[in-house]
């Protein structure tokens, strides 16, 4: 079976190429009498679905997975993925979070199989990721700690680092947070984090009382509040609290106006 244009449609999350999968998965369904071919085939074409956004043919041809896998354990655990998968895609996080936390807990046993390990850390990176999104920040770290023991690609332990950095913030653990950020972009930014990562690194740092570093932080942001649409009130208003810190009263000054202009 020729899998490279469905493996990479799902992995790439790409619409065009899932286009050209669902073809390939139709002619590979007619000729394969393989159940566990076509219980792959079929879970696939379910996330073909899920990528161009046709929900509910995605969950039927889930269930039609379902269905052609029965008796195999595997196919209820894929089932439960892909169902938690379909709530992400659709942006209905908190129910995609709760099936995700339900399919670890139901499935505890089949996770410790060594064939199971690429699943279950898939599932760990995205309880961390959706944790974080819905400001369950405390749930969070364990979850982002645990995935960064994987082998994560650069761009996603990146992520990871920045999103641990946010949970310390939020969680005014402020050493842990500017220390998160600083190996986040030391690693090298993903675009969801250029801007942001240096926003949160500047307000660590000042509450760490590296005041002086903060501002670096904020005027960088000032320079980028534009292209990474940063918040121009916060950063200014920040710039003017870190001058008065400094003893720079113009400067405060200036900024407090610049804010209020804005």
């Amino acid at each position: 079976m020729n899998e490279s244009v469905i493996q990479r449609a799902v992995e790439l999350n790409d619409p065009d190429l899932a286009k050209e999968a669902l073809r390939e998965i139709d002619v590979l369904l007619s000729s394969s009498s393989d159940q566990n071919e076509r219980v792959y085939l079929l879970f696939s074409r379910s996330s073909c679905y899920g990528i161009l956004g046709d929900f509910v043919e995605a969950r039927r041809q889930l269930a039609v997975a379902l269905d052609e896998g029965r008796g195999d354990p595997f196919a209820q655990v894929s089932f439960d993925f892909g169902a938690g998968l379909l709530y992400q895609r659709e942006g209905n996080y908190a129910e995609a979070l709760d099936r995700f936390n339900s399919a670890l807990s139901t499935h505890s046993q089949q996770f410790k199989r060594p064939e199971m390990r690429f699943m279950y850390e898939d599932i760990q990176q995205r309880r961390a990721f959706l944790s974080v999104t819905l400001s369950r920040f405390r749930d969070a770290v364990p979850l982002l700690r645990e995935s960064l023991s994987f082998d994560l690609d650069p761009a996603l332990r990146s992520s990871a680092l920045a999103s641990l950095g946010l949970c310390y913030l939020e969680l005014k653990d402020y050493e842990e947070a500017r220390d998160h950020f600083r190996e986040a972009i030391a690693l090298g930014l993903t675009k969801e984090w250029e801007g942001k990562a240096h926003f949160h690194l500047g307000i660590a740092y000042f509450w760490t009382d590296l005041v002086g570093v903060a501002k670096q932080e904020f005027l960088l942001c000032e320079q980028l509040a534009t292209i990474q649409q940063l918040p121009v009130v916060d950063i200014c208003g920040w710039l003017s609290s870190i001058c008065r810190r400094l003893g720079e009263t113009s400067e405060s000054e200036r900024y407090a106006r610049m804010g209020k202009r804005n």
